[in-house]
């Protein structure tokens, strides 16, 4: 009996003991700042999960928590204004935690350090960030660009759109798919980037030195749609986001979920779209919906020096292109081009797509291992993509639904890549390579307009950095060899196949100072000399580019072109409570080829189209972009940007087509962090000009340039919480007035207005 009651009163003791362990007297502070003044955040949130405790951070950005038990917390940490930002902490002992939330959601100028990698200080650089992603969900990647100041796009129709930075688009723009250089038809306004915008977690758009490291023919700038790492969460997370358009009755639905394993971290995407006919104020835009299904898988495996990560996508769609566009006869599209209303314009609203239309599959893999050491950084990349274009024209006895053209492109790239540290000095260099083959599929019973072609690229390039107290210098060069095997058929009857082989060779050359006057006031200056070999669209195409109702006619004789490019910048940040920042730039292009409108229509056994050539002239275009963010109080802040673009044609001294207008934009933003059962309350009102282009002659398009007009938005969203669960509810409207205009850079404006009012509902859950 006396050795049962020791043993009782041994693991009495044991448990008395365990359980004065596990007291709860641990402690959880930080400190949550804004990263671009290193300044503390008050009145942000800071809540736990586990615990459901919230508090909210001091005048200095200061918070603490007290009696934490041992064990593993979730924490959100939010701000109005801000990018909230959620941790993942296992809790041993009293912590200490810094958080930075991205309190400039419109601060143009955006520094950024990746690895040892730092970011270019003579280039602008532009983010654009996942909560904006979030609030464009549903559109095109160009018109979520338009976000940055000097960004335009260039468009076909409704759903279909090309970015224009600074005046450059098309083949002088590259886009990068997680570091790989998006490999696809480039060319024509109507070939949108086959990339879903919510599959990556930030989008750059460069403009000065480092667009050296990622493409020689980027005369413009190169936009990075980079996916982020994936947290050290051992539990799956998500978000889940399903909105609906009222214009074109657009169901749009967006997934994101991902894990972090001992082995390796996973993230997968879907994404999709279902929607028909867009309408403007006083009619519907026949043949105009879309279908879109795209999915993304990411793999990371990490180790204590290196890394390896393996990404995967694929990207189908099916676009209608209206119907009105396509004529039958000269006389016809002389009236159609005058018209009010679009010819075979259809009363009723409809889902159904017919021809003409174009159905677009894109699939990427890529691989890459990265490999740190005391100073460097290797890389190695290999990536294959696969590019299927069908575009579907009107045709008699049956064939709409045989494709007028049929290309499948195969693109590989192998890269090696290498960034040193050497105290104040910066090195990083690499060498490129590319096989792009491209080749018409038989069956069309149509000379296609783009030949079969074999494209060979090699590069080099060198970039160097060094950083001293107040000044940083930067400088690169970049090396590329470009080599085309294209088979023809001769214009010349009888029809021949013909061999043409061209051989480009370009250099870049290109240099940034940043030097910091006083604490807000940074100067940065830019200076690059570029070339640009001409693509084959420009060099052979041949025929109706059915998406766009045009005949284009390629000139193999075109030459590379050459462009001289400063640009200067100018930033001023008092704190968080003022941004202003002016970006003034000018670009020389020597033999600057363009597509010219003619002022002839063109009749075929397809029907009459207008005429487009690519022709070459030496072009001067210049500009200033103007960004300026004033934070009234906490919750109230204005930010205006305003575009000026000029353009001229040095031979025959008058603009340049397809350059955009001056545009200016405002907006006003409203944001409360709790009221009632809401949080992070936010409102926004804007407004967007855009100005006529009155440097035109009417020789030199089918149509006089469309008259100015202005544009008003107004959005409303908050989160609130049910249970454990996060929801977002937003709701939006664009061009509330319901305006009737037509926009410059739309390739169908000559055959009908633009979209009228539509309204957007979201609804997105955190998990």
């Amino acid at each position: 009996m006396k050795n049962k009651f020791l043993f009782i009163t041994f693991i009495y003791c044991l448990i008395v003991i365990r359980i004065n362990a596990q007291q709860c007297d641990l402690t959880l502070a930080g400190t949550v700042i804004d990263p671009h003044e290193s300044e503390g955040l008050s009145g942000a949130r800071i809540y736990i999960e586990e615990s459901n405790q919230q508090l909210f951070a001091d005048s200095i950005g200061f918070f603490k928590f007290s009696n934490l038990c041992i064990g593993s917390y979730h924490i959100t940490i939010d701000h109005s204004a801000c990018e909230s930002q959620k941790l993942f902490i296992d809790l041993l002992r009293d912590t200490f935690i810094f958080v930075e939330l991205e309190h400039h959601g419109h601060f143009l100028q955006s520094i950024t350090i990746e690895g040892s990698r730092v970011g270019s200080e003579g280039a602008s650089q532009n983010t654009i960030r996942y909560n904006e992603i979030e609030k464009h969900s549903g559109e095109p990647l160009a018109v979520l660009l338009e976000q940055v100041t000097g960004v335009s796009s260039y468009k076909n129709g409704s759903g279909i759109a090309k970015p224009i930075i600074n005046g450059m688009s098309g083949n002088r723009i590259s886009i990068l798919n997680n570091g790989i250089v998006q490999a696809g038809q480039q060319w024509g306004s109507d070939h949108a980037p086959e990339i879903d915008p919510f599959s990556v977690e930030q989008i750059k758009v460069i403009k000065g030195v480092d667009v050296i490291t990622y493409g020689g023919n980027s005369l413009g700038g190169v936009v990075l749609m980079e996916p982020a790492s994936i947290p050290k969460d051992p539990h799956l997370h998500g978000i889940q986001l399903i909105s609906f358009q009222t214009n074109g009755n657009l169901l749009a639905y967006a997934s994101k979920v991902e894990v972090s394993k001992k082995k390796f971290d996973c993230r997968w995407t879907l994404g999709g779209k279902y929607g028909g006919d867009r309408s403007t104020p006083d009619y519907y835009l026949t043949n105009t919906g879309l279908k879109e299904l795209s999915s993304s898988i990411f793999f990371i495996r990490d180790r204590i020096k290196s890394s390896t990560r393996v990404y995967a996508s694929i990207f189908n769609t099916e676009l209608g292109i209206l119907r009105g566009s396509h004529i039958g006869n000269v006389t016809d599209l002389q009236q159609a081009i005058t018209k009010e209303i679009p010819l075979f314009t259809q009363e009723q609203f409809s889902y159904q797509i017919e021809s003409p239309k174009q159905k677009v599959g894109h699939y990427l893999i890529k691989f890459s291992h990265q490999r740190q050491t005391k100073i460097h950084l290797y890389e190695m990349i290999a990536a294959a993509q696969i590019n299927h274009r069908r575009e579907f024209d009107v045709r008699r006895n049956g064939r709409s639904s045989t494709p007028a053209l049929n290309l499948l492109m195969q693109s590989y790239n192998v890269d090696f890549k290498d960034r040193l540290e050497l105290r104040n000095h910066h090195f990083n260099y690499g060498v490129q390579s590319k096989l792009n083959v491209n080749t018409n599929q038989s069956g069309t019973g149509i000379l296609p307009l783009i030949p079969n072609y074999n494209l060979y690229n090699l590069a080099a390039y060198f970039q160097w950095k060094r950083v001293r107290s107040s000044v940083t210098y930067e400088g690169g060069l970049r090396y590329d060899m470009n080599s085309f095997n294209v088979t023809y058929q001769s214009k010349e009857t009888p029809q021949v196949f013909q061999k043409g082989k061209h051989n480009f060779q370009n250099f870049n050359l290109a240099g940034g100072i940043k030097y910091k006057v006083i604490e807000p006031w940074v100067l940065r200056l830019n200076i690059g000399l570029a070339q640009r070999s001409p693509e084959v669209n420009e060099l052979y195409s041949s025929g109706l580019h059915q998406a766009v109702a045009g005949i284009e006619e390629g000139n193999i004789n075109l030459m590379p072109e050459h462009s001289y490019k400063s640009m200067f910048t100018s930033s001023v940040s008092i704190s968080h409570r003022l941004i202003f920042e002016t970006n003034i730039y000018c670009q020389k292009i020597n033999r600057y080829i363009y597509l010219e409108p003619q002022k002839e229509f063109r009749l075929t056994i397809r029907g009459a189209f207008p005429l487009f050539i690519y022709k070459q002239t030496d072009a001067l275009i210049y500009g200033l972009d103007v960004l300026a963010k004033v934070e009234l109080s906490d919750q109230l802040n204005w930010v205006n940007r305003f575009s000026y673009i000029k353009s001229r044609d040095l031979i025959t001294q008058v603009g340049i087509p397809y350059i955009p207008s001056h545009q200016l934009t405002t907006s006003i933003n409203y944001g409360i962090d709790r009221i009632l059962l809401t949080r992070n309350l936010n409102i926004e009102i804007g407004g967007k000009y855009v100005f006529r282009r009155s440097d035109l002659l009417e020789s030199q398009d089918f149509l006089a340039s469309p008259d100015a007009y202005f544009l008003m938005n107004a959005r409303i969203a908050f989160d609130f919480k049910v249970r454990q669960e996060f929801f977002n509810i937003s709701a939006q409207a664009d061009n509330i007035l319901n305006n009737k205009y037509r926009d410059y850079l739309n390739r169908l404006r000559y055959f009908a207005n633009e979209e009228g009012i539509n309204v957007k509902l979201a609804l997105k859950w955190s998990f």
